[in-house]
């Protein structure tokens, strides 16, 4: 009987073992993937700034931050005070929402592409799905003033049905501080999917329901 049980403990022993192994090396693969995070965020806004800075397809804005001062420039300032856009729907709307206006959005997050995540760590999305369908998902409601100043700064350029892929560097996301809500490491790019389905504007418009 106790040969049986003595077999039994160091079974139960040796799966616990390995359990806790297989949990260590999924933390260290994930520790790892997130390693030299800041350059690699650097590296990666410094290519899109290059891209859209070219232009090649004509579909690429860039855009300083609604909050930096008229000393910053393009041409001599640093990639981290703009966000690169790159259109890919153009809507019908004829003007965009202002600071204190509230929108719904639908949209999509996502930090770079990692080896653990291809396409991106998704952080946060308004669809049900991994795609939007406009018949049945419902846009988000917020105000323009609730988002970083990056986000802020892209909606202030968009009209009803614009479409768009914005790249926030981190200095106009979270900068160096975690989002453990969204488990967003500091120094991250933020990249989003927007797309602006309605404006509503500031002491005007009461009904913000969806229809």
């Amino acid at each position: 009987m106790f040969l049986r049980n003595h077999k039994k403990f160091f079974g139960i022993l040796a799966l616990c073992m390995s359990l806790i192994s297989m949990i260590s090396c999924s933390e260290q693969e994930e520790t790892n993937d997130f390693s030299n995070w800041k350059s690699r965020n650097t590296t990666f806004i410094d290519s899109i700034a290059n891209v859209a800075k070219l232009n090649a397809d004509g579909k690429w804005m860039i855009k300083k931050a609604y909050n930096l001062g008229e000393a910053i420039s393009i041409d001599n300032s640093a990639n981290s005070y703009f966000i690169y856009i790159h259109k890919i729907e153009d809507g019908t709307g004829s003007e965009s929402p202002l600071f204190n206006d509230s929108v719904r959005i639908h949209y999509c997050g996502r930090l770079i592409h990692t080896d653990i995540y291809p396409e991106g760590y998704m952080f946060g999305k308004s669809y049900s799905t991994n795609t939007l369908d406009e018949a049945t998902d419902v846009p988000s409601l917020m105000g323009v003033n609730q988002g970083t100043s990056g986000f802020s700064t892209a909606l202030m350029y968009m009209k009803e049905g614009d479409r768009w892929m914005v790249y926030i560097p981190s200095y106009l996301g979270y900068g160096t501080e975690d989002n453990s809500d969204a488990n967003i490491p500091a120094s991250s790019t933020l990249i989003f999917d927007i797309k602006l389905a309605k404006i509503y504007k500031y002491g005007k418009d009461k009904n913000t329901a969806w229809h």
